[in-house]
């Protein structure tokens, strides 16, 4: 392997990203250990994004740009359904290159990290036997500013592709990255955030203290299988943290996707874990642990 590609595949999903490819681009192309395969996968956009992207990979045989005209999933699908196509076809274009790898990684446009944040995710891996799922501390921009604290979030991550193996693939469902954590739980393995990496979303994220955010949220536990007696209790749990107004956001949107009839999740797994959630809630302990990765 040349020593300046990494043991892994990389995803990028696009969708009217235009403003946001040039700092993705020199970011992924300053990485220490680049991808074997980056896969930029247009979703559809309606701006300049699919023709920017053919334009900047000009010269680069390790990057591939692929299109869909069309998304045909609701919007709560719409992320998972544009990963996973991006992903389908890098498995397909790797299989025509003879590539292999051991790792797949998924950032998204909006996303920069810092020039070795793949390498220390992969290394990260290496070093834990039951690591499956890695990410490393990412900073939110919005309205000009930073957020206090960075957090992994689910917009750069590292996966093993043996664990994706065994548990059917990259699902397309709500709340991609929560599903995946799931079913790494439920098998023992781990989920592991490597501190030393760094990175910035370049665009607001709704927080939990808005009640756009929390609704959204509400809308993704009703399709992921969450029962009524515990959306009601971790409105409970959201009224301690943020307020009435906020936390009615959730539990409005819960019921939206109930009284709207949403399709949810037919995986039993994922299903089951939401039914149980209101005995994590019982548990002082749990509780307490719920509320502070709410304030994080």
């Amino acid at each position: 392997m040349d020593a300046q590609f990494g043991d892994y595949f990389l995803v990028t999903p696009v969708k009217n990203e235009s403003s946001m490819l040039e700092g993705l681009f020199r970011s992924v192309a300053g990485q220490t250990k680049k991808p074997l395969l980056w896969v930029v996968g247009d979703d559809g956009s309606s701006d300049d994004s699919l023709a920017k992207a053919k334009d900047l990979t000009k010269g680069h045989s390790w990057i591939s740009v692929v299109s869909r005209h069309v998304n045909p999933d609701p919007s709560w699908l719409k992320c998972g359904s544009a990963a996973r196509f991006g992903i389908d076809e890098a498995f397909a274009i790797a299989r025509s290159k003879l590539l292999k790898s051991t790792y797949l990684a998924v950032l998204d446009a909006d996303t920069t990290v810092e020039p070795k944040y793949f390498e220390l995710l992969v290394s990260a891996m290496e070093v834990n036997a039951k690591a499956v799922i890695a990410s490393g501390m990412i900073t939110t921009e919005g309205g000009g500013a930073l957020e206090k604290k960075p957090s992994a979030r689910g917009c750069a991550r590292l996966y093993r592709l043996s664990f994706l193996d065994e548990v059917g693939g990259f699902p397309i469902t709500a709340s991609t990255d929560t599903v995946l954590e799931i079913k790494a739980m439920n098998r023992g393995l781990k989920f592991v955030v490597v501190k030393e990496a760094s990175g910035l979303h370049r665009r607001k994220s709704s927080q939990i203290s808005g009640g756009v955010g929390l609704r959204s949220r509400g809308i993704v536990r009703y399709v992921l299988g969450m029962d009524f007696l515990s959306a009601t209790m971790w409105t409970l749990v959201y009224l301690r943290v943020v307020g009435f107004r906020q936390s009615m956001g959730f539990l409005s949107g819960y019921l939206e996707g109930a009284r709207r009839r949403y399709q949810r999740i037919n995986d039993e797994e994922v299903r089951t874990y939401y039914r149980n959630s209101w005995k994590r809630l019982v548990a002082r302990s749990e509780t307490r642990r719920s509320i502070q990765d709410l304030l994080t």
